[in-house]
């Protein structure tokens, strides 16, 4: 492995990082707005920040490929980032035109993708007006099929930060708390989320944020899989491996909520971290092909062991607290990237605050078991849903 970067630093990569990078690692490290369609600006005031949850601005919208059975509203609506700080975060509503048959209002289903990108115009509303989605498993059109609203957050916020919890888990809720101000017939809705790798995350942290930061939601139940529950484990199985494109971009990610992350990167890792900032999740997992080891991007070759990346490792691992609605997790019985000794650590943390949890192991690894596991998914969600109208 570090062949690779005695390579890299011979070509005097490392020489080529610009002084003002170098004085200003954060600033450097965020990702380029979007200025190309203005719905995604912001021109909230941070100093006079709304109550979050608040819808700043809405559009009905067809998109690039349209879709004459759905419609397609996006919202804005107030947050706060992974340090308290006011935000705006971005979301979309999609809906079968159709009528709801089922008792009850219209479920809302909570549908967090896996990002996993760390480019603004990667984006998930972004991309569906102005692209194609990169969802995967692409499980809309069943959520649709079944009748549900499914409701698209960006959770990563106005930064890309992509893999930080707090942030994701705050632009869930706060998308979710502006439902009903977008379109009143939801404000009695059930909701259950889900997501899958990297929109587990924000599933994960949704779901233990929203007792103490929106417990006045309609949450009925949160389910995930493929779930990377702690960076620490991470190191171990993804750091210098093919898988380490993505992880990478995971500390590129975290370090856009956590400004002190920025200082540890080293001229080598600034100058690779400015080429890939802007990069969505394909081109970045095709750059775990050089298999670097993180250790040696950085300015101490012990930085996982720093004051600053445990307190960042610390604050995205999840534990602490509990949901207080049912969650399950389901995951491959080969992943190999994504411990589940992780997951089943993570249940019993929950569990001894007498949490509700299922953990079931499915067919394959990390890319088979998103899609053997969609029947237990499907009919997870439906029982919840039925369950709720039962009350």
């Amino acid at each position: 492995m570090s062949s690779i970067v005695d390579v890299l630093t011979r070509l005097g990569l490392p020489d080529r990082v610009p002084a003002e990078v170098l004085a200003d690692p954060y600033a450097a490290l965020l990702p380029t707005p979007i200025t190309s369609d203005p719905f995604f600006e912001d021109p909230a005031d941070p100093a006079d920040p709304d109550p979050p949850g608040t819808v700043l601005r809405s559009r009905e919208i067809t998109g690039l490929v349209p879709r004459p059975r759905t419609r397609l509203r996006q919202f804005a609506v107030a947050s706060r980032d992974a340090q308290s700080r006011p935000v705006t975060v971005t979301a979309s509503l999609m809906e079968p035109r159709r009528p709801w048959r089922g008792p009850g209002p219209r479920p809302v289903l909570v549908h967090n993708v896996a990002i996993d990108s760390l480019g603004s115009a990667a984006t998930p509303s972004y991309r569906l007006v102005h692209g194609l989605g990169q969802d995967f498993p692409a499980v809309v059109p069943l959520w649709l099929q079944r009748g549900y609203a499914v409701l698209i957050v960006d959770h990563e916020g106005p930064r890309m930060a992509y893999a930080e919890g707090t942030m994701a888990g705050h632009a869930v809720l706060d998308g979710l708390r502006g439902l009903p101000s977008l379109d009143a017939t939801y404000r009695d809705s059930p909701a259950v989320m889900y997501g899958y790798s990297g929109g587990a995350i924000a599933t994960v942290w949704a779901a233990q944020l929203q007792p103490s930061y929106a417990p006045e939601l309609p949450l009925i139940g949160a389910i995930a899989g493929g779930t990377p529950t702690n960076v620490g484990l991470l190191r171990e199985t993804m750091n210098g491996t093919i898988a380490s494109g993505l992880f990478g971009a995971a500390v590129i990610g975290l370090a856009r909520e956590h400004e002190a992350l920025a200082d540890e990167f080293g001229p080598l890792g600034l100058y690779l971290a400015t080429r890939i900032k802007n990069l969505s999740v394909v081109p970045l997992a095709l750059g775990g092909l050089a298999r670097l080891p993180l250790e040696a991007l950085a300015r101490d070759p012990n930085v996982f062991d720093s004051p600053v990346a445990r307190a960042v490792i610390d604050a995205n691992t999840p534990g602490a607290a509990a949901p207080t609605v049912p969650f399950a997790f389901y995951h491959g019985a080969r992943d190999r990237w994504i411990p589940e000794h992780g997951v089943r650590t993570l249940a019993d943390d929950w569990r001894a605050h007498d949490a509700d949890v299922e953990v079931r192991r499915v067919v394959g690894d990390h890319f088979v078991g998103a899609v053997s596991g969609l029947p237990f998914v499907t009919r997870w969600v439906a029982e919840r849903f039925t369950d709720s109208t039962r009350r």
